[in-house]
């Protein structure tokens, strides 16, 4: 009995189809196929009933399933202990981040991290949230950016901002000039263009202005924030955007929220058995050091949630 071949025998129990599991084990599937029975042999029992689709570990096999998860995650515990891994920030990382927020603080943040950290390999892919936390359950991301909370108890929160919400609107519709426009008033307002379902933001717009008025004779859904404020530049109504998301670009009018301001509440996610904290560290801090220092600072806020 080997470690990788519990690894197997765990992506198996994840995936239920041998050549997706092979796959994510980075072997091919006869490699996956031939260990288990290797194993299964071993242990004098077959640890998976193949004759249902998709298959489905046998009563056994779901026993030794969760002794074989405890195992994996404890050597990998021991190995990062041993090597030092909380201090290394030095490999090869997996990032998700929401479509909403992606745009607006990678690129802030990507020059400069990676003149700091030259060892440091970060593969960040824009993922909706309920992606990222599917990911992180399987260990397929090592780390989420997203917004919370989220009240999942396998995965650890690790706070950074807030974000205000601001409303756009079209410059012909709305006076640009003045410096705040409250909830109720948008509550009044017709025509607002959301987020495809799927997106957070788009519920946390929801329960903001819970609105969904939309009287065009072109219904427009997107996942993506910049095509909404060009919906509004041509062809009117409103929407929310994060206030990272204003340019300097835009031809709409931007009017931030008197107080207390709508929020959005930015974190990091990660699983709980991630142990490289000079990762999160490193990353955590790169982020509150590129947005704007009003973010964390302001104490007086409505942080709105969204599950």
């Amino acid at each position: 009995m080997t470690i990788q071949q519990l690894e197997y025998v765990i992506a198996l129990n994840t995936y239920r189809h041998f050549v997706t599991a092979a796959k994510k084990c980075f072997v091919t599937q006869p490699t996956i196929t031939i260990q288990v029975k290797k194993l299964e042999d071993e242990i004098g029992f077959s640890i998976f009933n193949k004759s249902q689709s998709p298959f489905v570990p046998t009563d056994l096999g779901a026993i030794f399933i969760k002794k074989a998860e405890v195992i994996v995650r404890e050597v990998a515990d021991l190995k990062n202990m041993v090597s030092k891994e909380l201090y290394n920030i030095d490999g090869n990382f997996r990032i998700g981040v929401i479509p909403t927020i992606s745009p607006y603080l990678i690129p802030l943040i990507s020059g400069s991290f990676s003149r700091k950290y030259p060892n440091t390999f970060l593969k960040i892919d824009e993922m909706q949230t309920e992606n990222i936390i599917a990911a992180l359950q399987k260990k397929e991301i090592d780390i989420g950016i997203l917004v919370s909370p989220l009240n999942e108890p396998f995965i650890r929160e690790i706070k950074m901002y807030n974000e205000p919400f601001v409303f756009y609107g079209q410059k012909e519709s709305f006076i640009e000039s003045r410096k705040t426009i409250s909830v109720s008033e948008i509550e009044e307002l017709d025509d607002v263009w959301l987020l495809e379902s799927g997106h957070c933001f788009r519920n946390q717009v929801l329960n903001i202005c819970n609105n969904t008025k939309n009287n065009k004779n072109i219904k427009f859904q997107s996942g993506s924030i910049e095509a909404l404020k060009r919906m509004v530049d041509n062809y009117g109504g409103f929407t929310l955007v994060p206030e990272m998301a204003i340019n300097k670009s835009d031809q709409g009018c931007n009017i931030p929220f008197e107080e207390p301001k709508p929020v959005r509440e930015v974190s990091l996610a990660i699983h709980h058995s991630f142990s490289k904290n000079a990762v999160i560290d490193a990353l955590r801090l790169e982020i509150l050091e590129k947005t704007p220092d009003r973010f964390v600072k302001n104490k007086k806020f409505i942080k709105i949630n969204w599950r």
